[in-house]
């Protein structure tokens, strides 16, 4: 069982609601890039800033959000906030393209319309994930935390890879614009579940079955220097998966960002085919790889680290090698969502395992909300950049994002060798 007390089921149903639905609007503007170049006639620079806008107010917004949940313990309402601000990018993403008489209450061109409302979904892309890492490890004991963390993180996946799907059948029923806000309106189902079932707000940050004197303080003075010790140590953790974390965020949202565009307008596959069937086949296998690898964390979270970061990165150069097999590119673009998308159980057990427990959502605010975050922001800019009005540079510049990710797991030796709970 995925839950063994009533505070289980309900801290992993409602967060798994939230991931479902914070991981797939963040697919909404990426699915509908081909249509903003073919119809408005915005270039990739342009489409990069979009893209990167949704991660910049989110990196900017995550310490904070941090700090407020380990001050206020308010994790339930900080969800639901996060959660409306998604609701009102992704329908103000659509309120942009749309035209005619609603579209005149925006006095605004399509291009500055989509780079706000990115600016305003970020800020609640924010809270899902250290948030509601922190509501189940208060809720879990270590030795099933990784497990609550993979199921949660598949519900993640499950999302980011329907969306895409639901987009094209949304356009194909509504419209572009009318099918957009039906996607933004969807989120509003999980915010009404929080606020009518909040989560039991701990007296402390400290998991469920896991002792208070875990992170290695107590009341001595001997307990007080340890403790220092140990939260220098956990600085340099965090530090460490911090930069890993933002090499590989830079790669794989700097590669999902345009890969759309690349099926559609590179490799020539219909819009509704690239982006309603590969994309959707690029990210399913994550669905099972989230709850992989949140077993694989509870047995090693180093090892678990390395095997996801690394397998990223091969992943996608089998991929760019292998276009003129369709069977087998198909094959590794899964592989490369299968460990892309499965990360958040693996980062966020190892920052639970480095850090004291009272600190435990400011540090899964920096490294998720810093590292992933922050390279999800610069990933799109730097490919949005180099490609310019030359798609044919995609492969080049996705292999060369690769490798630099590849090589990051090296920075797994910083990492200390005995857990804090230890």
């Amino acid at each position: 069982m995925f839950y063994e007390t009533p505070l289980q089921r309900r801290a992993l149903i409602l967060t798994s609601l939230t991931h479902f639905v914070n991981d797939g609007v963040a697919m909404v503007s990426l699915s509908i890039f081909p249509l903003l170049l073919a119809v408005f006639g915005l270039a990739a620079p342009q489409l990069g800033v979009v893209a990167a806008m949704w991660n910049i107010t989110s990196v900017i917004a995550s310490p904070a959000v941090g700090h407020l949940s380990d001050r206020l313990r308010r994790n339930s309402l900080l969800l639901a906030a996060g959660l409306a601000m998604m609701g009102v990018g992704v329908v103000g993403t659509g309120w942009s393209v749309t035209a005619g008489q609603i579209r005149n209450l925006l006095p605004l061109d399509v291009y500055p319309a989509l780079v706000l409302f990115a600016a305003i979904g970020g800020l609640g892309a924010s809270v899902c994930h250290p948030i509601g890492g922190t509501v189940l490890s208060q809720a879990y004991p270590p030795g099933k935390f990784g497990k609550a963390l993979g199921l949660n993180g598949a519900l993640g996946s499950l999302g980011r890879a329907l969306y895409p799907s639901l987009v094209v059948v949304l356009i194909s029923v509504l419209n572009l614009a009318y099918g957009v806000i039906a996607l933004g309106l969807f989120g509003l189902l999980p915010l009404a579940l929080i606020r009518l079932y909040p989560f039991e707000e701990s007296r402390d940050n400290t998991p469920r079955g896991a002792s208070k004197r875990s992170d290695g303080m107590d009341a001595s003075e001997g307990g007080r220097q340890k403790g220092f010790s140990l939260v220098s140590s956990a600085r340099r953790s965090v530090l460490v998966l911090t930069t890993i974390a933002l090499l590989r965020g830079t790669f794989g949202q700097g590669v999902t960002s345009f890969l759309s565009v690349f099926i559609v307008q590179v490799q020539q596959y219909s819009f509704s085919f690239g982006v309603g069937v590969i994309m959707m086949i690029s990210i399913i296998l994550s669905v099972p790889g989230q709850v992989i690898f949140g077993h694989f964390s509870d047995l090693h979270r180093t090892a678990s680290l390395i095997v996801n970061t690394a397998g990223q990165a091969l992943s996608i150069i089998f991929y760019l090698n292998t276009l003129s097999n369709p069977f087998l590119a198909v094959t590794f673009l899964a592989l490369f969502g299968f460990f892309t998308y499965s990360s958040y159980p693996v980062f966020l057990s190892v920052v639970s395992d480095a850090v004291p427990a009272q600190f435990l959502s400011l540090s899964n605010s920096i490294v998720w909300g810093v590292g992933i975050l922050g390279g999800n922001a610069i990933g799109p800019l730097i490919v949005g950049l180099f490609v310019g009005n030359n798609l044919s540079l995609l492969p080049t510049i996705f292999f060369i994002l690769a490798v630099v990710s590849g090589l990051s797991t090296s920075l797994v030796l910083f990492l200390p060798r005995r857990s804090i709970r230890e």
